[in-house]
């Protein structure tokens, strides 16, 4: 598989359709959030206990875990401020576990040059739809995989991305 561009995943994930996913009627069912939140706080309540369920894999067998470090990352102004709004970010935050389970890889990306990539094996990048208010959004899941492979794969990100804005 030809890797692409660092720079490009956000980019990538708005050319995705529901097809990418399965049938259009399953992805669409699939994509309804389990929990429904709109807040830091309440986004903050279920990725605590997330942290606390420990490894998820995604539906290709990448497994990946959220720090309790990592939570509050997530649902920090930063991180939230890449997200088409901040209620979608928090309720994708919140489904993290769920989304993650049914996330996909469907490219390979080089590893970003200005960032630390000491003992990084490698960055996934994966995606799986969500819906709010009635239409499907991607997330894209940011994983990072150490060369050390005693080391867990930490869920590093999340972004929702708006796909009204693609190219």
């Amino acid at each position: 598989m030809r890797r692409e561009p660092w720079d490009c995943s956000t980019e990538k994930g708005r050319t995705l359709t529901l097809a990418d996913f399965g049938a259009s009627n399953e992805v669409k069912a699939a994509a309804k959030p389990l929990k429904i939140v709109t807040t830091r706080r309440g986004a903050m309540e279920f990725l605590k206990e997330i942290v606390k369920e420990g490894i998820m894999t995604s539906k290709a067998g990448l497994k990946g875990r959220i720090s309790g470090k990592m939570a509050g990352k997530i649902v920090s102004n930063q991180a939230v401020n890449t997200s088409c709004s901040p209620e979608m970010h928090y309720l994708a935050a919140a489904n993290i576990d769920f989304l993650f389970k049914k996330s996909i890889e469907p490219w390979k990306f080089e590893l970003n040059p200005t960032k630390n990539n000491n003992g990084l094996k490698e960055r996934h990048y994966l995606y799986a739809p969500l819906e709010y208010e009635g239409s499907i959004f991607f997330v894209k899941i940011t994983i990072k995989e150490y060369i050390n492979e005693q080391l867990e794969n930490n869920l590093y990100s999340i972004e929702v991305i708006n796909p009204r804005h693609r190219a």
